[in-house]
């Protein structure tokens, strides 16, 4: 099993290359908060879910390519608040209320 340390460093750095995937996404919100329509603003917030969405896809895709991280980071979760708050903002677990 690999060290809490190890986990962390490498779901971060899955959840950087995730937020890079989902970049226009992110931008595309940012664009709308900066506008001057405060329909645009409404319109905004609802982009800022689906890039949330499409960046926790990317990083679960991206999990998947190592054998036993999701186990891993999960054990670490439940014994580490800090962890867990880190890690159920990149995995989002409410995606898998959805799958229900």
């Amino acid at each position: 099993m690999r060290t809490k340390e190890e986990v962390y460093d490498l779901i971060f750095d899955l959840n950087e290359e995730a937020h890079s995937k989902a970049w226009d996404t992110w931008e595309e919100s940012d664009r709308l908060m900066d506008s001057e329509d405060e329909d645009d603003w409404d319109r905004a917030e609802e982009v800022k879910e689906e890039a949330s969405e499409e960046q926790a896809g990317y990083f679960r895709e991206m999990l998947e390519q190592y054998p036993g991280l999701l186990e891993e980071a999960m054990h670490y979760a439940e014994t580490d608040e800090s962890f867990k708050m880190e890690w159920e903002a990149w995995y989002c677990p409410w995606l898998d209320e959805d799958d229900e």
